[in-house]
C-alpha cells in the first residue's frame, strides 16, 4: 500500500517560499497557509525555530501593510464607483468614498490637529474638583428625612 503522492513544495524551505509568496498577495496567514499547503502553526513555529525566516517575514509583513495602506489612501481619496439600479437595471454610477478611512489615516499622518480630543474638567484655577458623597439611611414610614420637618 502506498501513501498518498505529495504535490507541491517538498522541502521545508520550498514551503516557507510558498507561504511568503502566497502572504505576500494575500496578506492573510490564514490564506496563505492554506494556498501553501500547510498548517498555520507551522508558520508561528518557523518564526521561532529559524531566524532568517522569521527576518523575511518581517519584510513580508512591512510590504503588505504599505500594500494595504495604499488601498486604504486610495478608497479614502479616490473612491470607487458604486452601481445605481433603477427597476433591476443598472442607470448610473456613484462614487463613494470611506470617510471612516480619511479620519484614520489623517489620525495617523497628523495626530496634533486629527487626534483624539481629550477634555479634562477641573475646578477654580485648575484645582481639583471636590465631591461629597452623603448617605443617610432612612426607615420606611419614618418621616424624618433630610430638609422635612415634622
Amino acid at each position: 500500500m502506498r501513501g498518498k503522492k505529495r504535490t507541491g513544495p517538498k522541502t521545508t524551505k520550498e514551503r516557507a517560499q510558498a507561504l511568503l509568496a502566497a502572504y505576500a498577495e494575500t496578506c492573510n496567514i490564514r490564506q496563505a497557509a492554506k494556498r501553501a499547503g500547510i498548517n498555520r502553526s507551522t508558520h508561528y513555529r518557523w518564526l521561532e525555530k529559524y531566524p532568517r525566516y522569521a527576518a523575511v517575514f518581517q519584510e513580508s509583513k512591512r510590504a503588505a501593510a504599505d500594500y494595504l495602506e495604499s488601498v486604504a489612501v486610495e478608497r479614502a481619496s479616490v473612491g470607487w464607483l458604486e452601481p445605481v439600479h433603477y427597476q433591476g437595471a443598472i442607470c448610473g454610477h456613484v462614487r463613494r468614498f470611506d470617510s471612516g478611512l480619511m479620519q484614520f489615516l489623517l489620525r495617523g499622518l497628523k495626530p496634533d490637529v486629527y487626534g483624539v480630543q481629550k477634555t479634562e474638567v477641573s475646578g477654580p484655577q485648575g484645582t481639583p474638583i471636590q465631591a461629597k458623597i452623603e448617605v443617610t439611611f432612612v426607615r420606611p414610614g419614618d418621616g424624618s428625612r433630610t430638609g422635612q420637618q415634622s
